[in-house]
């Protein structure tokens, strides 16, 4: 065949090569779609089972060489000894190659779950060091920056012990950095905030003396004034829960005591609690206070008013909600109001809230092992919902 006819048929082989390898892949495809429809999906198969499988996978394979090994040798000897034994049927030949087969499958039988037991076993020696390090991050992300990984003396194993450790160091010194500076600042701002207060709060005693004018620029820089000594408090206070410098010791609470306590202190009607069941809990009363306390000013500030508090006991745990009147929190936003200086500016009646007394709640609860979260109020509004471990047995 000559240059120009090679050149001519190349283009066609590669064609033809690229359609089988296309056809391959339909198959291949087709393959594994026909395994997921029969539920066989190594793909999705944890860790441990593909270990297991494997191991039980290469007994099996192993045994099954084995027997057909000993079956074919066991065959040839006692046909070979047949003629030298007298009184040796053909009949005593097949009864006793079946016997020495049944054995043989028993035995691969009996290897292949060995080797899935071993599978197993060594499956969860392999996954122990990632439980480990599943259930440290988990505490980690719950608040926890004092855990760390254990050491070993796997060589294997101990770079990445020792870079997880590594990592929350650093990630433990950066927060603390960050409590600090807020604490720092907050600190700071306070000897300068109390001298403008004092000022302010001159200029207010003999504000009838002052033109309509300036009267009003001195309300509009009490307000501020005011806000910024809310913002202040805030601050330190959400500092102090973040780094676990706690106000006082925990005692065992009434959720009905602390509410009634609550609400006479920040001026709320009485008739607004509703206790379907006291729960005892344990708990720091000035933190559960400030936080109670933020919640009804939230509701007061951005949601029309307190309408209702209830109390009740889910399980183990006390349940404390607030409703208000108002609008509601859009479902996108439910998590995104417990971060800090986040304020609701759409739906909500007021955006003059500091952005630090959600964030304060969510941290308090935190703080006491509990949670807190908005939903929808039946009828129209939003619901605070706290939750926190109650003490069993000690239902007041």
């Amino acid at each position: 065949m000559c240059s120009a006819d090679r050149q001519q048929f190349a283009p066609e082989r590669w064609e033809h090569a690229a359609d089988r390898q296309h056809s391959a892949g339909e198959r291949w495809h087709s393959a594994a779609e026909s395994r997921r429809a029969f539920g066989f999906d190594p793909e999705r198969w944890s860790l441990r089972t593909r270990v297991v499988a494997a191991f039980a996978a290469i007994t099996a394979l192993m045994s099954l060489v084995l027997v057909i090994s000993v079956f074919a040798i066991s065959r040839s000897y006692l046909e070979a000894q047949r003629p030298q034994t007298q009184g040796y049927a053909a009949g005593d030949l097949q009864s006793d190659l079946e016997l020495l087969r049944n054995v043989l499958i028993g035995c691969a039988l009996v290897a292949t779950l060995i080797g899935a037991a071993v599978g197993w076993w060594a499956s969860k020696r392999v996954l122990t060091p990632l439980q480990q390090v599943s259930k440290t991050a988990a505490r980690i992300a719950a608040g926890d920056l004092t855990t760390r990984l254990p050491e070993t003396r796997d060589p294997d194993l101990a770079t990445t012990v020792g870079s997880f450790n590594t990592m929350v160091d650093s990630l433990q010194r950066r927060i603390e950095r960050e409590h600090r500076l807020v604490g720092d600042v907050s600190h700071e701002l306070r000897t300068p905030l109390t001298t403008l207060m004092a000022g302010v709060d001159v200029l207010n005693r003999h504000s009838g003396e002052f033109p309509e004018r300036p009267r009003r620029a001195l309300g509009l820089v009490t307000d501020e004034v005011d806000h910024l000594r809310r913002l202040l408090d805030d601050l330190l206070a959400l500092a102090r829960a973040e780094a676990g410098m706690h106000r006082g010791d925990a005692d065992s609470l009434s959720v009905r005591e602390l509410l009634t306590h609550t609400l006479a202190g920040s001026r709320h009607a009485p008739e607004l609690l509703t206790v379907v069941e006291d729960v005892t809990v344990r708990g720091r009363k000035l933190e559960l206070e400030r936080a109670l306390v933020n919640l009804l000013a939230n509701a007061d500030r951005h949601g029309g008013g307190v309408v209702a508090v209830t109390v009740r006991r889910e399980g183990g745990d006390a349940v404390i909600t607030v409703d208000d009147a108002g609008p509601g929190v859009p479902a996108a936003d439910r998590g995104r109001i417990f971060e800090r200086f986040v304020t609701m500016r759409s739906g909500r009646s007021s955006a003059t809230g500091t952005g630090i007394g959600l964030a304060l709640v969510a941290e308090t609860m935190s703080a006491h092992r509990g949670r807190v979260e908005c939903l929808d109020r039946p009828g129209g509004g939003a619901r605070f919902a706290l939750r926190l471990p109650g003490l069993a047995g000690e239902a007041l």
